[in-house]
């Protein structure tokens, strides 16, 4: 997968940047394992958008960045985030896209379920949801108003 890649060399790169952060200290700020942080940073395992969300905050940096989307490295700052499903909802009211015209094209209708009840897709998905709504990672998730 290639946002897997990207994001692995995207966090090394955050890491190395920010005084060169190990990834036993980077886990336990994230209150994650540490295998499980060398396992993004190898490329090995998709990350939650809920971690990666945890991740952008930590380095204050886009979403877009993070997955390798956009080069530039905009400086975002945390903010309380709406529930997923209700910002993707807005989001496909706002670009005028049903949830039939989602699940036809992008991912199968069976995660809108796990998305009204809670459940947040890994960043893969979120990716190809943002590409398909053509907005940024952070807008369809509530980080930013752009």
């Amino acid at each position: 997968m290639e946002v897997v890649s990207k994001l692995s060399e995207r966090l090394k790169e955050l890491m190395f940047d920010c005084g060169q952060i190990k990834s036993e200290a980077l886990a336990k700020q994230l209150k994650v394992s540490g295998p499980t942080v060398r396992s993004w940073m190898n490329g090995k395992r998709d990350i939650t958008l809920a971690n990666a969300i945890k991740v952008a905050d930590f380095f204050e940096c886009s979403l877009d960045y993070l997955a390798g989307i956009s080069d530039v490295d905009r400086k975002v700052t945390a903010r309380p985030l709406p529930p997923f499903y209700e910002n993707l909802r807005k989001v496909m009211d706002e670009q005028g896209v049903t949830r039939y015209q989602i699940a036809k094209n992008v991912v199968a209708d069976v995660f809108f379920t796990k998305w009204v009840h809670g459940g947040m897709p890994m960043l893969y998905t979120a990716c190809k949801l943002a590409q398909y709504l053509h907005v940024s990672l952070d807008y369809l998730v509530g980080r930013t108003d752009y």
